[in-house]
């Protein structure tokens, strides 16, 4: 394997290899939720209500209110960008819209869930989306360039009066910078009839072109694995971890790959008891699409809805959350589900979505669903859906409380309904000297951070790196005449002001 070196700079990123296209389709996270506003001039004026977005092509990110979108995330959300982070397509699971919120396919995943949640103003379809929270993906086909996937679970109701997502569905549609207003050329193809949990992932294959498609099963302890290559999509196998199936009526919940794609992690509940969900963490082969090496917990679920899981942006440590709590899994442990840290204990903040009416309703910013971006930071969705807060984990790749949980410090534009955008992790390359790398594909870093100045001292800047494609060593110039640093994540102090 090459040893790769990244050099940064304060004012220009200077690699020492070929830096590749950009690889940016999740730079844009949509949200919204009782979007009317546009349709209904009675509530024009309401902004707090309606549709926003988190750019990452901005750093810091831009937060904004946007006026045109319309369409309604109850929960549901995945969407895509071009290499350079444009929006191309987005959809809920109900309709796929292009980045003019046209429809390429106006009705996909037609039932009775879709019947019951397509709201109609005057003659408008409002489509409020499935009501999983993970339950929709959007992934590149591996070898024609502008083709897409999106595959897509609906919702029954058995006769006990509990969800099942038995069904999972994809279409194929075709969006550019040529033909921005997109063409679809098939729908509601039935992949698999099971009993589902609400969430599905992908993982790059380790020849760094095909995808597997990783859908657990609603009784937290198994997992439909499928490869999507060129000639299709193939079922792959099913894994049981080996742990006691005791979860019949679960089935909310994330599902999460590392940035590196060594581990695949999913936390499947629905009871509200103190033993009413699972965390389950296993190992995943990239070559041979297995997990293995699987364990589980079992987490407390009676705070309320709160099954959120994630990656740090260095693969190192896994999180999870409960509602009350957030904790830290340090992947480094022999036993990593034992190596367990809390990291943040929900302080009791309530949002007031119109603090101008006495009789509002104040609702818990607590932590519901987790999401790693792009600028590194994992954002944290509260479980209300109504809502205009999220928190976030400020320094993920630091070990126990130096993570920096920082609780309802993330303002939204307008309310948001507790999901976070469904995303596979774009920026992972084949591995490098496997029996699967066999495509010529090569890995070549792509060098990126973001800084943030000291609270107290503002020349002393804190470098959080973002670089991807596995880079191994790093240099760090700050174009003072200081020395370079070779850390991951270094502190630099200025001498004054000026431009570096």
């Amino acid at each position: 394997m090459n040893k790769y070196r990244i050099w940064m700079a304060m004012s220009s990123l200077i690699l020492m290899v070929w830096q590749g296209k950009a690889q940016k389709q999740d730079y844009i996270w949509l949200y919204g939720n009782d979007p009317y506003d546009i349709v209904n001039p009675d509530r024009a004026a309401d902004t707090t209500r309606g549709a926003c977005n988190i750019d990452f092509n901005y750093d810091p990110p831009r937060f904004y209110y946007d006026p045109k979108r319309f369409l309604d995330f109850f929960t549901d959300n995945s969407s895509v960008c071009d290499p350079d982070g444009q929006i191309l397509a987005y959809s809920n699971g109900m309709v796929i819209y292009n980045q003019y919120d046209r429809g390429i396919a106006d009705t996909i995943n037609y039932g009775t869930w879709w019947e019951n949640f397509n709201h109609v103003w005057n003659g408008v379809s409002i489509p409020a989306g499935t009501g999983s929270i993970q339950g929709t993906l959007i992934l590149p086909h591996p070898s024609i360039e502008n083709k897409y996937y999106i595959f897509y679970s609906d919702w029954s109701v058995s006769d006990a009066g509990y969800y099942n997502i038995f069904q999972l569905r994809y279409a194929v549609f075709d969006v550019s910078k040529e033909n921005p207003e997109g063409t679809l050329i098939t729908k509601d193809v039935l992949l698999v009839a099971d009993s589902l949990a609400s969430c599905i992932t992908a993982i790059r294959h380790g020849n760094g072109r095909d995808w597997w498609l990783i859908a657990p099963r609603r009784n937290g302890v198994e997992a439909n694995v499928f490869l999507v290559d060129p000639s299709g999509i193939h079922f792959h196998s099913r894994h049981h971890t080996g742990m006691e199936d005791t979860l019949p009526l679960g089935g909310i919940g994330q599902v999460y790959a590392s940035p590196d794609g060594a581990w695949v992690s999913w936390h499947v509940g629905e009871l509200f008891t103190v033993d009413g969900a699972r965390l389950l963490l296993s190992r995943f082969d990239r070559c041979t699409g297995m997990l293995y090496d699987s364990k589980m917990k079992v987490v407390n679920l009676s705070f309320g809805i709160g099954t959120g899981v994630s990656f740090s942006q260095n693969s190192r440590y896994l999180y999870m959350c409960n509602n009350k709590y957030i904790y830290q899994y340090d992947l480094y442990a022999t036993n990593p589900l034992k190596a367990e840290k809390q990291v943040a204990e929900y302080d009791g903040y309530k949002y007031d979505n119109f603090p101008d009416n006495p009789t509002s309703t104040l609702y818990p910013v607590n932590f519901c669903i987790l999401g790693l971006a792009p600028d590194g930071r994992i954002y944290v969705s509260p479980s209300s859906g109504s809502i205009r807060m999220m928190s976030a984990i400020q320094y993920p790749d630091e070990g126990g409380i130096s993570c920096d949980v920082r609780q309802h410090s993330v303002p939204m534009p307008t309310i948001i309904s507790r999901g976070i955008p469904n995303f596979p992790p774009y920026r992972m390359g084949p591995v490098d000297g496997s029996a699967c790398d066999t495509l010529g594909i090569d890995n070549h870093p792509v060098a990126k951070y973001r800084y943030e100045a000291d609270t107290t001292d503002y020349l002393r800047l804190r470098f959080t790196d973002l670089s991807y494609y596995h880079p191994e060593i790093w240099s760090w110039d700050f174009g003072d005449g200081s020395s370079k640093v070779s850390m991951q994540h270094p502190y630099h102090s200025f001498a004054s002001k000026g431009t570096y």
